[in-house]
């Protein structure tokens, strides 16, 4: 599964849309290794970031022990040479990255901590090339400074540290074979160990006794909890055993977590100690404890303070979760956010008397005493007040740009910080801001002229503020749908790009290498299929790009959402039946042997996409496939809850769990008026309802397992869809009313996404099922005022409408998190046009002949 920071890695080499890392744009750092004809016997490839030389015989190694070279931007140009030179002379496979600038993202503080040290990576293929490598590459690169490789073993004092592992390529999860030909996963930890089966080579003895001696001197502190990692260290809280005071520990490692300017860790924690010192007896800021250097790493111990951050106590006391909510609590809340940041600002100037700003000015680095006071932590940002470069480090939505110093450096940040806590959306730039700061003004009671000070605050005073023409078009009173689709569309095929094999729209990013691709909820089958639903042109290059795309995926998902069926779904839609049930061909057995249940990538989903092409085409095989799975999900739900797969979402919701499934047994109702699938929908259902709560303010989340959630993707509003349907064969008061609440939930004020599975599109879509918008008028001003909040999220692309993925860190234009489900969801609501996925209403045929509905 992705995590929050693997969203990062995409946006490195695009400013606009996710990409993959390896187009970061590093050509003028190129190593002139990099572009180096390889021997005669060599073979050269590249592989992301990284390329790859290996001798035709022997060739490389499965598994063993690895070579890693760490050391900085500035010496890896030599150390690649004198790598080359070795590994050539010794017939030796290696890898090295690919340029300078890479290797400084490779490094980067939010870069992966466990491969951050690896811009060298050598495979020796037994023992002797080891202790050979290992003995002429230290006296060649002897003194050459690099991080610490977490997870390896450092050899002597040099740059180089081994560790044994697979030979990773571009595939699924590394694994090792053990000697009984048994395959175990190879996971990277942040301390040195070999598999238990395996004796440590000679060479390598030394250095463990070197790991596990006694480092020089002793850290008086005791780690309770880790409360932070980056590349750079940690962050802990921990016990001073001297004194029994509780401490904030601050690690640095040498040479790693660079910034932008190449700074590395110490580098920014010796300032931050020197900030600290500098504004020693001030209660503004924690005070320092004491440093130590403990194993080569830096530690910097400061007062512990009592409190909640800014960014906890605002999200508790956020009012936005609902209108009633607004409606009571807005005119406390707005009271409050004023002091805050007015003690904010005094806490600041306090700063200013001593010669210093902040460069950086982040809700969690502020914390609130039980007194009320401020606290400002993490000072690694604060600069001398003449200084007036942008930060090299921290949240571009927190960070004073260039060119402002002092005061007003300080005024941009708290203006920053103001539009964060009232309303807290992702912005792209000064047009955006006319309509975020235009939407303070309109749901807080704030004096005169409030927002218009805010956006002159944070706008440049020598240029007009643009006109916000996205966001106005959903922003009008009564939105023009048709201008709003055309734009949308337009934008949809701006960001075509057809010339390329790995997407045809960019997506958000769903693993190491998915950023697009073909299937139906992040790639271009889901992308075609909004298109077409809309009634717009698809040019044929589209089609013939879906089609070579799944022909070059040589081991396709069979799911829905994510593999084969989702595309010949779509591709029968367009009128390529032949290449549909081609597909499904293609993917029977791999479909036959799926274990997970779920409508997204399993059993569901798939009986479901076989059920409309057995009615389409009349081929009773595929029907009978679809009943058997029925019948093996039906006994599965009655047994009780799903169970949780490991390294899989959660099996909860629409997409996942329950409720999904439920969708199929009311479609078999639906055909055959068994009570039995209406029974067996019931249960399923019943799974997911149970783990709902009501909070306070009146909204249904589901809670799954880590967060309560009211969205398709594993919360609550996804449940409508099954929960609705159901009623109608088996009216319930009790869930009657819960649906009821679940369209309450629908109507959120403040969403952070825009996207259909975890956004406000996801809201309107629900809200769009409930009944027929057209003709209802309570409905559709409920819509109307969901479509008029989209105009916080939406962006330009080359001047047409578009939408950011999830996080709203790049745009995207895939069906669950982009522009097409955006669409979807809008023309569902103007227009009438059916479920937004398919089979979320039983009834409805699912465009089963392809035409528009």
């Amino acid at each position: 599964m992705m995590t929050l920071q693997d969203y990062d890695r995409f946006s490195l080499a695009d400013p606009v849309l996710f990409e993959l890392p390896e187009n970061y744009p590093d050509d003028g750092e190129r190593l002139a290794a990099a572009a180096r004809t390889p021997p005669p016997g060599w073979t050269r490839t590249e592989h992301g970031w990284w390329v790859r030389l290996c001798p035709d015989a022997p060739g490389l190694p499965e598994q063993g022990w690895k070579i890693h070279v760490s050391v900085t931007p500035a010496a890896v140009t030599e150390a690649v040479d004198l790598v080359w030179d070795h590994a050539v002379r010794h017939a030796l496979a290696f890898d090295f990255i690919r340029s300078v600038a890479t290797a400084r993202a490779l490094n980067g503080v939010h870069a992966d901590r466990f491969t951050s040290g690896d811009l060298i990576i050598l495979h020796p293929a037994d023992d002797t090339a080891l202790t050979r490598a290992l003995g002429e590459l230290t006296a060649l690169l002897d003194g050459a400074p690099g991080p610490y490789v977490l997870g390896g073993l450092r050899h002597r004092s040099g740059p180089l540290h081994t560790r044994y592992a697979a030979t990773e390529g571009t595939g699924s999860a590394p694994v090792l074979r053990t000697p009984d030909g048994t395959l175990v996963p190879d996971r990277r930890r942040p301390l040195f160990r070999r598999p238990d089966w395996l004796p440590l080579p000679a060479v390598l003895r030394p250095d463990l006794e070197a790991l596990h001696a006694p480092p020089d001197g002793e850290l008086p502190f005791t780690v309770r909890r880790a409360l932070r990692f980056t590349n750079g260290g940690g962050t802990y809280l921990a016990t001073d055993r001297r004194t029994g005071e509780q401490v904030v520990l601050r690690e640095a490692r040498p040479h790693a977590g660079l910034d932008r300017r190449g700074e590395d860790a110490v580098t920014r924690l010796g300032r931050e100690r020197a900030a600290l010192e500098r504004l020693s007896g001030l209660d503004r800021v924690p005070r320092t404890v004491g440093h130590h250097v403990h194993g080569g790493h830096h530690f910097l111990a400061v007062e512990h303070i009592e409190g909640t951050s800014l960014a906890e106590a605002a999200a508790l006391a956020f009012p936005l979760t609902s209108e009633e909510r607004a409606e009571k609590e807005a005119a406390a809340y707005t009271a409050w956010a004023l002091a805050t940041l007015d003690a904010l600002g005094r806490a600041l100037r306090e700063l200013h008397s001593r010669g210093l700003r902040l460069g950086e000015l982040h809700p969690k680095n502020v914390f609130l005493r039980p007194d009320g006071r401020v606290v400002l932590v993490d000072l690694a940002t604060a600069t001398d007040l003449t200084d007036d470069r942008a930060p090299a480090l921290g949240d571009p939505a927190h960070t004073a740009p260039d060119g402002l110093r002092g005061a007003d450096a300080t005024a941009y940040l708290l203006n920053l910080l103001c539009l964060w806590l009232f309303l807290p959306v992702p912005h792209d730039g000064p047009a955006k801001l006319r309509t975020l700061t235009a939407a303070v003004d309109g749901t807080y009671p704030l004096p005169p002229g409030f927002g218009t000070a805010l956006l002159t605050g944070l706008c440049p005073a020598d240029r007009p503020v643009p006109y916000d023409h996205a966001g106005a078009l959903l922003a009008a009173p009564e939105p023009d749908w048709p201008a709003i689709r055309d734009s949308l569309v337009a934008g949809i095929h701006a960001m075509a790009t057809p010339g390329r094999a790995d997407r045809l729209f960019p997506g958000t990013p769903t693993g190491p290498r998915s950023i697009g691709g073909h299937a139906f909820a992040y790639g271009a089958a889901g992308v075609l299929h909004a298109l077409h639903r809309v009634g717009a042109g698809i040019p044929e290059e589209y089609v013939a790009w879906l089609l070579a795309a799944v022909e070059r995926d040589r081991a396709p998902r069979p799911g829905l959402h994510d593999g084969l069926h989702g595309v010949a779904l779509t591709l029968d839609q367009l009128g390529h039946r032949e290449d549909a049930l081609e597909l499904l061909d293609r993917c029977r057995a791999d479909a036959a042997r799926v274990t997970c249940p779920d409508l997204a990538s399993g059993a569901a989903g798939i009986a479901l996409n076989q059920l409309r092409f057995a009615r389409v085409t009349g081929d009773g095989s595929l029907r009978d496939e679809a009943l058997r799975t029925a019948e093996r999900l039906a006994a599965l739900v009655a047994s009780g809850p799903l169970a949780p797969r490991p390294g899989a979402p959660a099996p909860y919701g629409l997409l996942h769990g329950g409720a999904g499934i439920a969708l199929l047994f009311l479609r078999l109702h639906e055909e055959t008026r068994d009570p039995h699938w209406l029974d067996a929908a019931d249960t399923a259902l019943g799974h997911d309802l149970d783990r709902c709560a009501l909070l306070p303010d009146g909204h249904l989340v589901l809670f799954d397992g880590t967060h309560r959630l009211p969205y398709l993707h594993g919360g609550s509003t996804g449940l409508a869809f099954a929960l609705r349907h159901l009623l109608r064969h088996r009216p319930d008061p009790a869930r009657a009313t819960t649906l009821g609440t679940i369209l309450h939930t629908c109507r959120a004020l403040y969403v952070r996404n825009s996207g259909l599975v975890r956004g406000r599109a996801g809201g309107i879509a629900v809200l769009a099922a409930t009944g027929a918008p057209q003709d209802d008028a309570e409905t559709r001003a409920r819509i109307r005022t969901q479509v008029h909040r989209l105009a916080w999220h939406a962006r330009s692309y080359r001047g047409r409408l578009a939408f950011p993925g999830f996080r709203s860190l790049r745009l995207a234009a895939d069906l669950a998190t982009g522009s097409a489900g955006v669409l979807l969801a809008l023309s569902s609501a103007f227009e009438g046009t059916g479920p937004v996925l398919p089979y979320l209403d039983p009834r409805f045929p699912s465009l089963a002949e392809g035409g528009r509905r």
